[in-house]
């Protein structure tokens, strides 16, 4: 039981990065001031490079690694301490993977967690920002997120040996189906559940409660905490975060910048009541369950 992977799950666009701005501000920097080179400690898990030693065991199963039933057989083989290669004593794990199981094979364990911190953002905002990030209609975006095997492919940002043709998958899931998976968990390790609304609209009293969570229920010590609070809060400002993408550019952008709006209630503006009522009617006890005002619009 090594406990070396932090988790920071979520749904597709809603807040991990900027989650991970604050969290990386906090540990990578001296001063609490944010810039894209911080994100680079905090790995995204679904990354094609992690695979090639597959290859080394079987080239028949590297080469069919778009099958689940071959790709979840090296889950946990992926998630090694030796094979993400660092030598801290833990590392930080960006995920959009839902906590399931295939074939009684669970994605991951908790005997290797420190702890995650999960971030929940309105799927209604979250339907109109997986449209533009994956250039498709605010109906397909819908159908993508009320659909219980949603899934997305692995990065293959800095180029691996694995064939172009062989994609593996993530199982993201419906947003509902995600969330559940990781936040009713039976996992006895530390987790945090954040809004993403909260890490826009209430920066501070947020960024403190992660603070804190670091503190009591992982026992870090973090040096020159007041000042790296009063940074993080004012350069992950989202205006400030699209600045600094403007000016260097963010390579996890696609179809257009990736911090677009961040704005909450985007979708009263945006989606028919139709959309919203498919959604609303989808998620209903797990958007009341955190916070999320039902649509006052007649259907």
């Amino acid at each position: 039981m090594s406990k070396h992977i932090f988790w920071i799950p979520s749904y597709p666009k809603s807040g991990n990065t900027l989650l991970r701005a604050i969290i990386s501000s906090l540990f990578f920097s001296n001063d609490g001031k944010f810039n894209f080179n911080l994100l680079r400690p905090i790995n995204t898990f679904e990354n094609k490079k992690r695979l090639e030693f597959i290859k080394d065991i079987s080239d028949t199963d590297f080469n069919s690694l778009n099958k689940l039933k071959i790709l979840s057989k090296y889950w946990n083989m992926i998630q090694s301490k030796s094979n993400l290669d660092f030598e801290e004593d833990m590392i930080f794990m960006k995920t959009h993977h839902a906590l399931v199981k295939y074939e009684n094979i669970p994605f991951a364990i908790q005997e290797d967690c420190r702890g995650f911190i999960y971030v929940i953002r309105d799927p209604r905002d979250v339907a109109i920002s997986w449209a533009h990030h994956a250039k498709i209609s605010i109906d397909k975006s819908i159908d993508f997120i009320t659909n219980d095997f949603s899934g997305t492919h692995w990065n293959d940002h800095q180029g691996s040996l694995l064939s172009k043709n062989v994609e593996p998958l993530t199982i993201v899931s419906s947003w509902e189906k995600n969330i559940k998976s990781w936040v009713e968990s039976k996992w006895t390790c530390p987790k945090l559940i954040l809004r993403y609304e909260d890490l826009v609209y209430d920066k501070g009293n947020t960024v403190t409660s992660i603070v804190n969570f670091f503190i009591n229920k992982l026992n870090f010590k973090i040096m020159n905490l007041d000042k790296k609070i009063e940074n993080i809060i004012e350069t992950t400002n989202f205006s400030e975060l699209k600045k600094i993408e403007k000016n260097t550019g963010f390579i996890e952008a696609k179809n257009g910048p990736f911090f677009r709006v961040g704005e909450k209630n985007q979708w009263e503006k945006k989606l028919n009541n139709t959309q919203i009522k498919i959604i609303e009617n989808k998620f209903k006890k797990t958007m009341i369950k955190f916070g999320y005002e039902f649509s006052k619009k007649d259907s």
